[in-house]
Order: structure tokens, then C-alpha cells, then sequence
């Protein structure tokens, strides 16, 4: 078994890229976990809030500045390397617009909601413009299928920036000195992605023959939008509601609510890795080779449905422990958080999924729409839901992202030409409630002993379920031609 996983890892481009990604997504969000932990224990409970809502603040801005190109130029350079320093000159051109676009609504945003001093807002702008920066280099590296470009640059900075806060003194690590070395780790991380594409890739964007670049910027820019609604409609859905719950329930319930969040990025961090390898090969594989196009999807849905259902069914199991063990006492009101957050993130994946699909097979202006109806129908819940603190927000997450996921079934089954059965679709929506439903009905108070024992019986009779059931099936769909 392990000789044969081995052949197919080694043997496909998918595999090898996902297992590049994977070691190192996971060990940069490992050493991101215990940066995080560090800092939720220096801080109290209201900083730490304060410090997650200056994180999402980049986060939401630096979506608006890179205007939805990221897939486009990724699909573009997987399906023609040989425009690629056209695309990039255009691709960069169209950041630095959506950079001071995004610049100018966040200092606007500032000056009317002012919640953290000067020097936190001029930081913010330095992360904002770092961000958009990595992800033109990502956007190159994903393109050329150069996975492990990223990763190193990820990993090593995150390895300074793990070096800098466990060096420092606690007495030292105000909330403005921690998001001092926040900003400090994403320059260095942008420098590091320099230095790899310089001398590892003969590509670099120049600003000659800006004319043609503006024209062919303009064309990237209107293929782009549809992606940009996406982003933005996953901002409302997804990001923005955080702010519902600072502005309703207090900074101190974003702490709690990213609390659990950043104890569930393993598994989000995998499913992630998965789909952004994927996707290149779903672009090509579309219009190659449709048969095997839908054979990878199905496998691919099955895949992310049994990680994200075992991830989150030991996340559940041992919420309780996890908290108290990494963040202390003073978080365990997170505990329930983190169980409802950790099912949302199974079933997010899978959306995530039908979304790769759909802007893999050029699909994005659809993908666009069926955003727009899900945010409509997402968002009054994710209101509602804030008010009571991050306890029901994250409740609202799951029933939002199940309407989600039901819509996303119709849409995507239309564009696979009804290759794949009504029954397949319903047995990935009833795994997941079933799996839901007989997590929550694990008491809190068992014995951890009789947890791991659980745990470990389960897991072991599940894998060998799968790899008997479903080998042969990802071998043929995923072997090398």
C-alpha cells in the first residue's frame, strides 16, 4: 500500500505539487498555530481581538486590491507559458490600480471607524500592499506548476518571524509591537518570492511597451470580474460578518471566534493545498479530456469530503482539550466555537471545491452569480446570527454554507452534462449531516483515554475503508498520460 501511494506521488504532476504544498502549507500553519498561541497567551482576550480584527482588516482590503486576477492569470500561463511575461506586466499594472483603489477605501473606512491608533493603520497598508505582492508572485508560480516557489518563500519567513516572537521578551510584546513583526514577516516573506522567481525562473515583468500592456491589462481586467464578485461576494460572506460581530458582541468575541479558527487551519490549510494544485490540471483536463475531467472531480469530492469529515470529527472530539492545552483557561469558552467551526469547514471545502470546478472549466462569470444568490441568502443569517456572540455566528456558518453547497450541486451538474448521478450528490450531503449529527452526540465529559482510543479505532477501520474501496478508482483517474 504505502510502496504504491508512493509510485503515484512521485510519478503525477497533481500529486507531486499537492505533496509539496502540503508539507509545506502544514508546516508553515504548525509554526503560524504556535506563533498564534504565543501571542493569545501574551495578550489578553480583548488585545488578541484587537490583533485578529488588524489581521482581517488586511485580509479584506488586500481581496479588493488584486481584483480578481489571480485565477485568470494562473490559467493562462498553465495553458501558454509562452506569454508570460506579457501577462505579467499586465498582471502587475492591474495590482498597483487595485492597490491604491484598496488603499483609499480603507483610509476612508479609517477615518470613520477608528478602533486602534496611527501606527496599527499605517502597518495595515504595509501588509495590504505585501500581500498583494506575494500573490503576484503565487499567481507565476502556480501558473508554472512551481508549487515548492511558494513554499519556500512561506516557510522560511515564517521560521524567522517563529524565531523573532519566542526571542523577545513577553514584557516586550505589546499589541503593537506583535503587529510590528506581523508586518515585518510579510515583507520578508515578499523578498524571499523575489530573490526564488528571479534566479530560479527567466520571467520578470518590465514596464516597456506599456501601451500594449494597459490594452491587454484591460482584457485580464474584464475577464477578471466575474472572479472579483466572486471574492467580494466571499467577503460578505465570509470575512465581513466578523466585523458584524465586533460591531454586535464585542472585540473580545472576534479573539474567541479566531480562536477556533487558527486551531482548524490544518485542515483547511490540506483542503486548500488540494484544490489550488487541481486547478490547472481541471483547466486542461476539460478541454483534453473530458471523461477523465469528471472522473477526477467525483474522486476529488470524495476526497475532500472524507478529510474534511475526519478532521472535523476529532476536532469535535477532543475540543474541549485542544482549547485548554494550547490557549489556557481563559479562551474555554471557544470550545463550543470550535466545534461548529470545524464542521463548517467540511462543508465549505466542498463548495470550494464546485467553485474550482466552475472557474476551471471558464465558468466564472456563472461562478459570479451563483455567489451573488449566496451571499443574498447568506449574509441576513450571518447578522442574525453575530448578535449572540461567536458562538451562533459560527452555528449560522454551517446552515448558510449547507443552502450553499445545495445550490452549488444544481449548477455544477449542469456544466458536467449530466455525467454524474442525482444518487452521488445526495450521498456526499447525507455523509456529512450523518457524520455532523453523531459528533454532537459524543458527550464532552468522556474520558480522554477512551477519546483516543475511539479516535484511533476509528480512523484505522476508515482508512482501510477507503483504500479498498477507493485505490484502484484514484489511480486510474490520476495516473500519469
Amino acid at each position: 500500500m504505502i510502496v504504491a501511494l508512493k509510485r503515484i506521488i512521485t510519478e503525477n504532476t497533481f500529486f507531486k505539487n499537492f505533496s509539496v504544498l502540503t508539507l509545506s502549507s502544514v508546516l508553515t500553519q504548525f509554526l503560524g498555530m504556535i506563533i498564534g498561541i504565543k501571542i493569545a497567551r501574551v495578550l489578553s482576550p480583548y488585545n488578541f481581538g484587537v490583533y485578529n480584527l488588524l489581521q482581517l482588516h488586511v485580509t479584506i482590503f488586500s481581496v479588493v486590491a488584486t481584483l480578481g486576477i489571480s485565477r485568470i492569470i494562473i490559467r493562462n500561463i498553465a495553458r501558454d507559458k509562452l506569454n508570460v511575461n506579457s501577462l505579467l506586466k499586465s498582471s502587475l499594472l492591474l495590482r498597483l490600480a487595485g492597490t491604491l483603489f484598496a488603499v483609499a477605501i480603507f483610509a476612508a473606512y479609517y477615518y470613520f471607524f477608528r478602533s486602534y491608533d496611527v501606527l496599527l493603520f499605517a502597518l495595515v497598508i504595509s501588509s495590504i500592499i505585501m500581500t498583494v505582492s506575494f500573490d503576484h508572485f503565487n499567481s507565476l508560480a502556480f501558473g508554472l506548476e512551481k508549487m515548492e516557489f511558494s513554499g519556500f518563500a512561506n516557510l522560511t519567513s515564517t521560521v524567522i518571524w517563529l524565531i523573532a516572537i519566542f526571542l523577545i521578551p513577553d514584557r516586550q510584546l505589546s499589541l503593537n509591537f506583535v503587529f510590528l513583526l506581523f508586518a515585518l514577516f510579510n515583507i520578508v516573506k515578499v523578498l524571499l518570492f523575489l530573490v526564488v522567481i528571479r534566479t530560479k525562473t527567466p520571467y520578470k515583468a518590465t514596464f516597456s511597451n506599456t501601451n500594449k500592456s494597459a490594452d491587454t491589462a484591460f482584457s485580464l481586467g474584464k475577464e477578471s470580474l466575474p472572479f472579483y464578485y466572486l471574492d467580494l461576494f466571499s467577503l460578505l460572506s465570509m470575512q465581513i460578518p466578523i466585523l458584524f460581530l465586533e460591531y454586535r458582541s464585542g472585540t473580545e468575541q472576534i479573539g474567541y471566534f479566531n480562536i477556533a479558527s487558527k486551531v482548524l487551519l490544518p485542515i483547511s490549510i490540506v483542503v486548500n493545498t488540494a484544490l489550488s494544485a487541481i486547478f490547472p490540471i481541471l483547466a486542461r483536463l476539460y478541454e483534453r479530456d473530458f471523461d477523465r475531467f469528471v472522473g477526477i472531480f467525483k474522486t476529488m469530492c470524495i476526497a475532500i469530503s472524507l478529510i474534511g469529515i475526519a478532521g472535523a470529527f476529532g476536532a469535535t472530539l477532543f475540543r474541549k482539550e485542544i482549547v485548554v492545552l494550547l490557549y489556557g483557561e481563559k479562551y474555554i469558552s471557544s470550545s463550543l466555537v470550535l466545534s461548529y467551526q470545524c464542521w463548517y469547514i467540511a462543508v465549505f471545502s466542498v463548495v470550494c471545491l464546485f467553485g474550482t470546478v466552475l472557474g476551471a472549466i471558464n465558468r466564472q462569470k456563472q461562478l459570479g452569480y451563483l455567489s451573488f444568490v449566496c451571499t443574498l441568502i447568506g449574509v441576513p443569517l450571518l447578522w442574525y446570527g453575530s448578535q449572540f456572540g461567536a458562538q451562533y455566528l459560527s452555528a449560522a456558518f454551517i446552515v448558510s454554507t449547507g443552502i450553499n453547497l445545495i445550490l452549488h450541486f444544481f449548477v455544477v451538474d449542469k456544466y458536467v452534462e449530466q455525467k454524474i448521478s442525482l444518487l452521488f450528490y445526495l450521498k456526499i450531503s447525507a455523509l456529512l449531516v450523518v457524520a455532523y449529527f453523531l459528533s454532537m452526540q459524543i458527550p464532552e465529559s468522556i474520558n480522554l483515554t477512551m477519546k483516543i482510543i475511539f479516535f484511533l479505532v476509528g480512523s484505522l477501520i476508515a482508512g482501510l475503508f477507503i483504500y479498498k474501496k477507493y485505490y484502484a478508482q484514484i489511480k486510474a483517474n490520476f495516473k500519469t498520460k
